[in-house]
């Protein structure tokens, strides 16, 4: 029996099963068609089922964000170019324009910090996962985001090789866009890494994962989310979403406050500044590093007018 009730609801079912077998992830399709469920009319002809009106009438009460709207519209037009290989003349929708980005991100200042961390420490106790590494991995795996600045990827392909404790750097060799570099450590990060590879048993194993499961493979990114968002939790640090679909507080954010707590602490002039922390956190170019900084700038008065007068008139304004 089709879990669907639209004139559609064979069709439905049949190109979802037609995606199973070639090993598409069709929950997402599967959550489209019971929305379109909703406001194709009964006694409605086939051919009509995805008309103008029907398609206007659930995209007016649509509440996420733009990219999720793009992407079911995008699932639309897959959907709706099937029914036309069924023999069903249907209107097939234009899929909107690439949105531009909404995340604004969070800057943590130095007590949301040190109390972050002291929950993370906390955290085999809160979640009595004590039989398990994972409360070992988690706080050490955000000290190394925040010291180092990496991205949630590279921090989780780090293996026992990559680290070099004789000159106290980090080798990330499996970077965005491939582009490989050298990440320095201060010694009390390296030291502290030392003990967390003897507890763990790992110096010996140099293909380990540095931040691994009890399976040896990394923990998924949507693991390292849902403990962040309980050490958020604990440490007292909420943010009200602004509109449905918003990324809110993340992991990435705080390779956003290393950028911003270097160049504030660096001492030296932006045009020095800049491209030397555009090498270290492996951008493609300055102006990458500069779109980080003006995330910041814009919620640290302080900073706007010394980033403003180096970037007049050398990054290009472009009209909308």
């Amino acid at each position: 029996m089709s879990r669907y009730r639209n004139p559609l609801c064979e069709e439905m079912e049949q190109y979802l099963e037609l995606l199973n077998k070639t090993g598409h992830y069709t929950k997402t399709i599967a959550s489209l068609f019971r929305e379109l469920d909703r406001y194709i009319p009964d006694n409605t002809e086939k051919g009509h089922c995805l008309s103008k009106e029907v398609i206007f009438e659930w995209d007016k009460n649509l509440s996420c964000s733009p990219v999720t709207r793009k992407r079911k519209y995008t699932e639309l037009r897959g959907f709706a170019r099937f029914l036309q290989t069924e023999g069903i003349i249907c209107y097939i929708p234009e899929t909107p324009r690439k949105p531009s980005s909404t995340y604004v991100p969070y800057i943590f200042d130095e007590n949301e910090w040190n109390r972050i961390i002291m929950e993370a420490d906390k955290l085999a106790d809160s979640l009595k996962q004590t039989g398990t590494d994972m409360p070992i991995v988690f706080p050490m795996l955000i000290r190394i985001l925040y010291v180092c600045g990496l991205r949630v990827s590279e921090a989780l392909a780090l293996q026992v090789k990559d680290v070099d404790f004789t000159r106290n750097c980090l080798n990330i060799q499996k970077a965005k866009r491939k582009r490989q570099r050298l990440v320095p450590l201060k010694k009390s990060t390296a030291d502290l890494l030392y003990k967390y590879f003897l507890r763990r048993g790992m110096l010996s194993v140099p293909e380990a994962y540095v931040f691994a499961c009890e399976g040896g493979k990394p923990p998924s990114q949507s693991w390292i989310q849902r403990w962040f968002a309980v050490t958020l939790e604990k440490s007292g640090i909420h943010q009200v979403r602004q509109h449905p679909g918003e990324r809110g507080i993340c992991p990435h954010c705080i390779r956003h406050t290393f950028t911003f707590r270097s160049f504030q602490n660096s001492g030296d002039t932006f045009e020095n500044t800049v491209p030397f922390l555009s090498t270290y956190l492996g951008h493609e170019n300055i102006m990458e590093t500069d779109r980080y900084l003006r995330f910041s700038y814009e919620l640290y008065n302080e900073a706007h007018e010394k980033i403003s007068q180096y970037t007049e008139g050398v990054f290009p304004e472009v009209d909308r």
